[in-house]
């Protein structure tokens, strides 16, 4: 059997690097020991204990949102805007980057994606492309809007939050 620091490489190597960040990209690996990742699942099975029981990683669910997107994505932006006029001080491009990361989520889920990564990236990809919209005014970059966006949708979906998660601005 592979031990758990064998099996957690085997994963970087299938991840594929954007904008200088590490993104999941939909694979399956079938492991020697019979242990398959597929980021498209609900559970990824990445570990196998010496008896063969599976351990994994649940995957955050957001179906509690509903499929209001619209009214969903309308709530995102304006809780992006807020944190970032808080955070900063009150300015356009806070509510332009919030429509941005408002259209990315409705496409998103439209399209049937419920995966916080998969979101959060395209989030950041949109951005990235036309940041020379939001670059003379923004104090933040893309991943950082990326990463509140990842930050609101799992605190939102009732999620565990961890100590270093930004705080929500309802």
């Amino acid at each position: 059997m592979m031990d758990t620091v064998t099996k957690a490489v085997a994963l970087l190597l299938i991840l594929q690097i954007s904008h200088g960040f590490v993104v999941p990209q939909t694979t399956t690996i079938q492991y020697k020991d019979n242990i398959s990742c597929n980021n498209d699942r609900r559970r990824i099975d990445l570990l196998m204990s010496d008896s063969g029981e599976t351990a994994g990683v649940e995957m955050v669910s957001l179906a509690s949102l509903g499929n209001d997107h619209e009214a969903v994505g309308e709530s995102i932006a304006k809780s992006l805007a807020d944190w970032l006029d808080d955070e900063w001080m009150p300015q356009e491009v806070h509510v332009k980057m919030g429509v941005s990361v408002k259209n990315t989520y409705i496409t998103c889920r439209s399209n049937g994606v419920d995966d916080i990564s998969t979101i959060m990236t395209d989030v950041t990809d949109d951005l990235y492309e036309r940041w020379d919209i939001y670059n003379k005014d923004a104090f933040v970059n893309a991943w950082d809007i990326g990463n509140y966006v990842s930050d609101y949708l799992i605190a939102k979906a009732g999620a565990e939050t961890c100590g270093c998660s930004t705080k929500i601005s309802e």
